[in-house]
């Protein structure tokens, strides 16, 4: 099938899902992204499908797979037990569209690319401390976050503005979407792609327990 057709940060060959009786698999070929799967018969439940993983077991029957890209996320709908095998290709397998493997695996990293040692890429960490620490708070506020960093809350929102259109290509148009709802996009966002984990952690200062978002 087609997928993010005319996006380059997609790879060519980007996975593949196989049916099997009574349950299906998905495989993520890419070196370096992560894929999200979520069950669409509840409100809530997904699993991650790391880089390079081979024939995972889905445990949705009625799936939406998600994959990031330069310009957002690409997605498509999964029903399973159907026979339901096929490449996830941008144009189609073997289509001729002038890209090279070289190129592809080259310009794949374009999705959600990142800066680690940026201040953008900090205030990402900081909210997404709490959940990466096992905890279970409210959605991490904006002065907190900047408490946190020793950073002003505007800085900390210009940031957040940044991350959610130029990184995550989220549309921020339309009511209902202030702080605590654009934080928790950022957060999910961040977590269920992989893009924050455990590691980055490291990346903040070590001010003691007062100043970690609990």
């Amino acid at each position: 099938m087609r997928l993010g057709a005319g996006d380059r940060a997609v790879h060519r060959h980007a996975g593949e899902i196989t049916s099997h009786g009574d349950h299906w698999r998905i495989s993520n070929l890419s070196p370096n992204k992560s894929y999200i799967v979520e069950n669409t018969e509840r409100s809530a439940g997904y699993v991650q499908v790391q880089p390079n993983t081979h024939g995972m077991v889905v445990p949705f029957e009625t799936s939406r797979v998600r994959i990031p890209g330069a310009t957002g996320e690409h997605s498509f709908l999964v029903m399973a037990p159907a026979a339901c095998s096929a490449v996830l290709s941008p144009r189609g397998v073997g289509a001729d569209d002038g890209w090279s493997d070289t190129t592809s695996e080259r310009t794949e990293a374009n999705s959600f690319r990142m800066d680690r040692w940026h201040t953008y890429y900090r205030v990402l960490v900081a909210f997404c401390e709490p959940r990466l620490r096992g905890l279970t708070p409210p959605v991490p506020t904006q002065s907190q976050v900047a408490h946190r960093l020793g950073i002003g809350t505007a800085a900390v929102n210009a940031q957040v503005n940044y991350l959610l259109k130029d990184k995550f290509k989220v549309e921020l148009e339309g009511g209902g979407q202030g702080q605590g709802w654009r934080s928790q996009v950022l957060i999910d966002k961040a977590l269920h792609f992989g893009v924050v984990t455990e590691r980055d952690l490291g990346l903040l200062d070590d001010q003691g327990d007062s100043r970690t978002l609990a």
